[in-house]
């Protein structure tokens, strides 16, 4: 991809700023009030439209994203009217994932393929460290919904501060479950229960592992062939 021409080129900065919104300032839905919700559901969709931006010169990893972000959109607006429209929520669930996803993968190919290091590829290379966390949020969601369906009595991690009882624990947890799972920061006040829940913690921890060993590799190269190039030209 040439870096002059990529659409990544100044939109990732609005990326990695509504990200990290996105992923920070979740407690203000915790209430549950309609206003919260549906503000938070805004953000949410400001970050898929930079997403969109991003993609753009991909038609079909555009139009993939636009469709997800209209079914995320009502899916979530009737979420929020109805907490108790468990389809609703699942169906955010997976468009969620699929939508970092496709961002992540767009990211990681403009990072791979520039020739020098710039502000975008840092900005790029933190923003899917972030939505790599993010993926896994709406996966342990999933995972904690279809364990408590149908019988109303399991749950897929345990929560040693709070108790959830008559309801799945809500996708908030799994933020703040995610981040310190993808950072080995391990607090152990969450915990996985189920053999699927642990399969996918272990293997975010790996991924969080291995992506920063592998990002700090292609930025030293990057910045090391740049350097060369410097040295040709001024010699």
């Amino acid at each position: 991809m040439n870096k002059q021409n990529s659409p990544v080129e100044g939109k990732v900065i609005y990326v990695l700023i509504l990200v990290t919104l996105v992923q920070t300032i979740y407690p203000i839905s915790i209430s549950n009030t309609l206003v919260a919700l549906i503000g938070y559901q805004v953000l949410y969709m400001s970050l898929m439209v930079a997403g969109i931006l991003v993609v753009r010169e991909r038609p079909y990893y555009t139009w993939a994203l636009v469709f997800t972000g209209l079914v995320w959109l009502a899916a979530g607006i009737i979420y929020a009217l109805n907490p108790l429209a468990q389809w609703a929520n699942i169906i955010s669930y997976i468009i969620i994932a699929i939508f970092q996803g496709l961002v992540v993968r767009v990211l990681l190919h403009y990072i791979f393929t520039t020739r020098r290091v710039s502000r975008d590829v840092l900005y790029a290379a933190c923003a899917v460290y972030l939505l790599l966390g993010a993926i896994f949020v709406p996966i342990y969601g999933l995972i904690e919904t279809f364990t408590w369906f149908p019988k109303q009595t399991n749950h897929a991690f345990v929560d040693g501060l709070n108790s959830y009882e008559g309801a799945p624990i809500p996708w908030q947890t799994f933020i703040y479950y995610s981040y310190a799972t993808l950072t080995t920061l391990g607090y152990g006040d969450i915990l996985p229960t189920t053999f699927w829940a642990r399969s996918v913690a272990s293997i975010e921890a790996i991924v969080g592992v291995l992506y920063i060993t592998i990002i700090m590799a292609r930025l030293v190269e990057l910045y090391a062939a740049h350097e060369g190039e410097t040295e040709r030209v001024s010699a």
